[in-house]
């Protein structure tokens, strides 16, 4: 019953009309908050408004608010990802991550010094260059195949991974509207002690949940998957995920380290499932028309 329920919702929100809806919506946001924090910025300037100085100090700190918005659109497309390709929402997450790093670049800008290097924006400028890149490569290794299980269980599978997808979907509506009335509550009550950035409520909890789903989705595809390569695959990722996760809130240098070795693990996975795979014989099965290949051989 709660399964059905789950997968009317995500069926209903997690689909092209509406996230072509979703993505406009948020540009449009963007737009009015970025130009609503700039006019705070002026007016803060001219009068002085008490308002906090992580925020409030320097126009470049007004580029901070849009891409929390892009965020937050990437955060929607890893849920709209997730039923479809266990690969295409880990890439998801290292684009938020990537994100994260260039709104930290936006924010600590003015802080310069004699040498970029010793600038504290440096490890995230470096940091989002690295997860960019090895983007690249994970992408171009990401493969499309035909399914190697019967077609009935595989819809089974999709079935439930979107079913899971609408309950992370719920959670990250929740965890949104809790995290920003907190994050407004303390401007409002401690403005001279705001966190720099939401990282440390919201996106650490949505991390942590995301583990949790992944490691679900990995326990359960063992009754439907026979393939060594795909399960060492997924594996690698959860423990990509969870490198990821680690990296949110610590010293940046650090936090530049533990990146790093996710997006290589990620695509050393890949290059180790081709390797598997490449040695595989036997027929390939053509997936239903109504289901992807993607969403078949991803999952």
């Amino acid at each position: 019953m709660l399964q059905t329920l789950l997968f009317k919702l995500a069926q209903r929100t997690l689909n092209p009309d509406v996230r072509r809806r979703v993505e406009a919506v948020l540009v449009t946001t963007a737009l009015v908050l970025f130009g609503l924090h700039l006019a705070l910025y002026g007016i803060h300037a001219i009068w002085g408004m008490g308002l906090p100085d992580s925020l409030f100090s320097h126009p470049l700190q007004t580029l901070y608010t849009p891409f929390s918005v892009i965020l937050i659109a990437e955060v929607y497309l890893l849920v709209y990802y997730l039923p479809t390709s266990f690969a295409r929402s880990l890439g998801k997450q290292v684009e938020i991550v990537a994100l994260i790093e260039i709104r930290s670049v936006f924010k600590d800008l003015d802080n310069t010094s004699s040498w970029p290097w010793e600038a504290s924006f440096f490890p995230h400028m470096l940091s989002a260059l690295v997860l960019g890149g090895m983007l690249v490569l994970f992408y171009h290794l990401l493969p499309r195949r035909d399914a190697r299980i019967e077609e009935s269980e595989l819809k089974q599978f999709v079935r439930f991974k979107t079913a899971l997808a609408g309950l992370l979907a719920v959670f990250f509506v929740v965890l949104s509207f809790y995290s920003l009335g907190g994050w407004l509550w303390e401007i409002v009550t401690t403005p001279n002690h705001l966190h720099s950035d939401l990282n440390d409520v919201f996106y650490n909890e949505f991390f942590t949940a995301l583990i949790l789903v992944d490691v679900l989705l990995l326990v359960v595809s063992f009754r439907y998957l026979d393939d060594f390569g795909m399960v060492l695959r997924n594996s690698g990722f959860i423990v990509a995920t969870i490198l990821l996760r680690r990296a949110l809130g610590i010293e940046p240098w650090h936090a530049l380290a533990y990146e790093a070795t996710a997006v290589f693990l990620a695509v050393g996975m890949l290059i180790l499932e081709r390797g598997l795979n490449s040695r595989e014989t036997g027929v390939l099965i053509s997936p239903s028309p109504d289901v992807t290949s993607e969403s078949l051989n991803e999952s």
